[in-house]
C-alpha cells in the first residue's frame, strides 16, 4: 500500500474502497439483503403486493441500488418477489399452484420422516414429546397463539429431528418456511373448526404406542388438513387482496 491508501494488484493501483466494493463483496451484501427482505415477506411483515421501489429499499438500507437489484432477482428465483418492467417489484403472493405443489411434497416428506423418527422412539424420546405436547396444551389453554405456534412446530421437528435423517429434515425445513407467513391465519381457522390440541391427541398416541405406521398415517391426514386449510386462505386473500391492484 502506498502513501496516499492505494494497493497495486495485478499491475493497477486500486483504492481500499474499490477492492472492498468489488464483486466478491457486492455478493456478500446481495445475499444479505435478499435474507433480511425473505425474513420480512416470510413473517409477513412484508405482505403480498407490496412494492419494494429500489431506491426506497436501497435508501433505508443506506447502500446503493446495485445489491438491492441482485437481491431482489434472487427473491424472484424463490419466487417470493415479482419484478416487472418498467413497474418495478413486488412482493409475491403464494399461488394456489405452489401451495399445491409444496404440500404435496410436504406431506409425503413430513410422513416419511415422522415414521423414521418413530421407528427409533425410546423411552426418553417418547418422554420428550410428551412434554411438548403438555407444553402445546398449556400455551393453547392461555391462548398465547405465538406460542401454540412454536410449540406445535417444535412438536413435530422434534419427532423428525429423531429420525437422523438430516438432509430430509433440511428440505422440511425449507418447504415450512415458504408456508410461515400464513401461520397464524391457519391455526386462528383451525380453532374455528376443532381443537387443534386434541387434533394432535391421537398422534401422540401413536408416538407413545410406538407405531411408525400409524405415526406415518396420522401425519400425512395431518399434513393434509393443513394444506386444505392453506389453499381456503390463499383463495380468499386473493379475492381480499388482489395483486394487480397493488
Amino acid at each position: 500500500m502506498n502513501e496516499e491508501g492505494r494497493v497495486t494488484a495485478g499491475g493497477a493501483e486500486l483504492s481500499m474502497e474499490e477492492i472492498l466494493g468489488g464483486p466478491a463483496d457486492a455478493q456478500t451484501l446481495a445475499a444479505t439483503i435478499a435474507q433480511r427482505l425473505r425474513a420480512l415477506i416470510l413473517d409477513g411483515q412484508l405482505q403480498p403486493g407490496t412494492r419494494l421501489p429500489l431506491t426506497e429499499v436501497a435508501a433505508s438500507l443506506g447502500v446503493s441500488v446495485m445489491p438491492v437489484r441482485e437481491a431482489l432477482r434472487r427473491l424472484e428465483a424463490e419466487r417470493l418477489v415479482i419484478v416487472r418492467p418498467r413497474r418495478g417489484a413486488v412482493v409475491a403472493g403464494l399461488s394456489t399452484e405452489d401451495a399445491e405443489e409444496i404440500y404435496a411434497m410436504r406431506v409425503a416428506l413430513e410422513a416419511l420422516c415422522a415414521r423414521r423418527g418413530a421407528e427409533r422412539l425410546g423411552p426418553p424420546e417418547v418422554a420428550s414429546l410428551e412434554e411438548l405436547f403438555r407444553r402445546m396444551e398449556a400455551a393453547h389453554e392461555a391462548a398465547d397463539l405465538a406460542a401454540f405456534i412454536q410449540c406445535d412446530r417444535a412438536f413435530h421437528s422434534h419427532l423428525y429431528a429423531i429420525s437422523g435423517r438430516d438432509r430430509l429434515i433440511r428440505m422440511i425445513q425449507e418447504l415450512q418456511d415458504r408456508c410461515r407467513r400464513y401461520l397464524p391465519q391457519l391455526y386462528q381457522g383451525w380453532e374455528m373448526v376443532e381443537d387443534p390440541v386434541e387434533a394432535h391427541r391421537p398422534l401422540l398416541g401413536a408416538i407413545q404406542a410406538r407405531d411408525p405406521l400409524l405415526v406415518e398415517r396420522l401425519t400425512r391426514e395431518h399434513m393434509q388438513q393443513a394444506a386444505d386449510r392453506l389453499l381456503r386462505e390463499i383463495v380468499r386473500e386473493a379475492e381480499e387482496h388482489p395483486l394487480a391492484e397493488k
